[in-house]
């Protein structure tokens, strides 16, 4: 496949990706919020706190969709193995670790307060995890690729 038209299937799945999560801030967090609350009116008080948590953890996540479009018009430009996708890849993985850290730990503190199913927390653990493999993968990217912008440079360099 053409780095071109790559890069145009990337940025078809940041569209999809991103729709997707205001989909879920703009609809479906209210939505869960008022069937929570008309199903569980004595635990309404959780609602706000839990809501907070969720759209702090939304804004890296779109934050990372930015990242990712500049990533996909780098592979766009044929400039794939830069060192610039590299620090763009380290930013990306950044942000999953930050995000996985604020769900966790607002998760935990929740917990603590009262305002957690202690069931759930076994969910919540598995979207830390999740967060956290995304991290994993996006750091050893962002070291494969500055190994190989730095070999490109080396062999643009030799005659």
């Amino acid at each position: 496949m053409k780095h071109d038209i790559f890069s145009k299937c990337i940025k078809i799945v940041i569209v999809g990706t991103t729709l997707i999560g205001l989909v879920c801030c703009i609809y479906l967090i209210p939505e869960l919020v008022r069937v929570f609350k008309m199903w569980y009116p004595e635990f309404s008080y959780w609602t706000l706190p839990w809501v907070i948590l969720l759209y702090a953890c939304a804004l890296p996540c779109f934050a990372a969709m930015v990242i990712a479009w500049k990533i996909a018009g780098n592979i766009g430009k044929d400039k794939s193995f830069t060192m610039e996708n590299s620090k763009l890849f380290k930013i990306f993985s950044m942000l999953a670790l930050v995000d996985s850290a604020v769900f966790g730990l607002g998760s935990i503190v929740y917990t603590l307060m009262g305002m957690n199913h202690p069931g759930l927390l076994l969910i919540d653990f598995l979207i830390v995890f999740a967060g956290m493999a995304v991290f994993v993968c996006t750091a050893a990217l962002s070291y494969l690729v500055g190994k190989a912008a730095t070999l490109q440079e080396d062999n643009d360099l030799t005659i």
